[in-house]
């Protein structure tokens, strides 16, 4: 499953040369600072992995979780999430972010051609493009420092106007998906807002521990942010399950780009961080949108395509039967 979360202090863009120049409580070196990126990229790599594995071995059973080689898949997942965890806290979110993100499409994409002979037709490609621009293009425009957020802040932000207000446009947008779109692209939508759900409930908890030390466990909000974001992860995992019965790699672009867009929507809504209203953020936002559409159509087109060339190609003696029944 996808953490990423906005880092709560601000960090350099030249993570290289600047490494050294972090907080006191945050400084490190700058091989650990390579070590932790690594870490990040090989972690979402292996959600890719992760990802194709329960493709793989859950497709087409009802009852999935009764597959052991699924499970190899789901345990992969929660490795790969351990292993990007440790770069939250150091490394900016404007590099983390797209960095995470691209290296997991990369590679759903490459499993897709290679383990499933996914053919891609035009569309998909310039729509996996689209989504992958406009999501560098979300993260790199919204604001990568975390506005001052306490645990005591927790219940009153799941009730404020702002978020409820958002919350609500969300779940039209996805009714809206439901009956327009294709099925694997709103399950890929709603394991992208459950992302965003436990994106809150991760970041309350990470926040309550800078603020609280090891007493951040007497406080009932994180019992909370706990209990909800593993009723999260259990929904992400259904869900996503269900959404793979898609090309893995339409299904990975659909999801990530949403975890992105969803995670920046509520970083603004539930944490008050700084929504740009500027030209970059909306073209990002667009070309984000874009290329989710053009993936969601991409398989309909390629289908309608192989029909015709069929048509143009056909046997003869299905024609002629075709032409005795009308």
């Amino acid at each position: 499953m996808m953490l990423l979360r906005h880092p709560s202090r601000t960090f350099p863009l030249e993570f290289l040369e600047q490494a050294t120049d972090l907080s006191s409580e945050h400084r490190l070196g700058a091989h650990v600072y390579v070590l932790v990126l690594t870490m990040a990229c090989v972690g979402a790599a292996c959600h890719g992995v992760a990802m194709a594995i329960r493709k793989k071995y859950g497709e087409g059973h009802e009852k999935y979780w009764l597959e052991w080689r699924w499970w190899v898949g789901t345990i992969l997942d929660g490795v790969a999430g351990m292993l990007i965890w440790p770069a939250m806290p150091f490394v900016s979110v404007q590099i983390f972010a797209p960095l995470v993100i691209v290296v997991q499409l990369g590679t759903s994409y490459l499993l897709g051609l290679l383990i499933f002979n996914e053919k891609f037709a035009l569309h998909h490609n310039i729509g996996f493009i689209f989504a992958v621009a406009g999501v560098i293009g979300v993260s790199m425009s919204t604001s990568h420092e975390a506005a001052n957020f306490t645990i005591a802040q927790f219940w009153a932000a799941w009730v404020s106007v702002r978020f409820v207000i958002t919350t609500v446009i969300i779940l039209l947008a996805l009714s809206g998906c439901f009956a327009m779109m294709e099925r694997s692209t709103f399950w890929a939508l709603c394991a992208a807002f459950l992302e965003g759900i436990q994106y809150i409930c991760s970041r309350s908890i990470v926040d309550s521990i800078f603020e609280e030390r090891m007493s951040f466990l007497l406080q009932p909000a994180v019992f909370a942010a706990i209990a909800l974001k593993v009723l999260c992860i259990v929904g992400i995992i259904h869900t996503s399950q269900l959404g793979l019965e898609a090309n893995l790699s339409k299904f990975a672009g659909i999801y990530l780009c949403g975890c992105v867009f969803f995670m920046c929507i509520y970083g603004s809504a539930f944490f008050g961080d700084a929504m740009p209203i500027n030209f970059v953020f909306f073209a990002s936002a667009f070309f984000t949108l874009t290329g989710i559409w053009l993936l969601n159509q991409s398989e309909d087109i390629l289908q309608k395509d192989m029909e015709g060339s069929k048509d143009l190609t056909g046997n003869p003696q299905e024609s002629e039967v075709n032409v005795s029944h009308a």
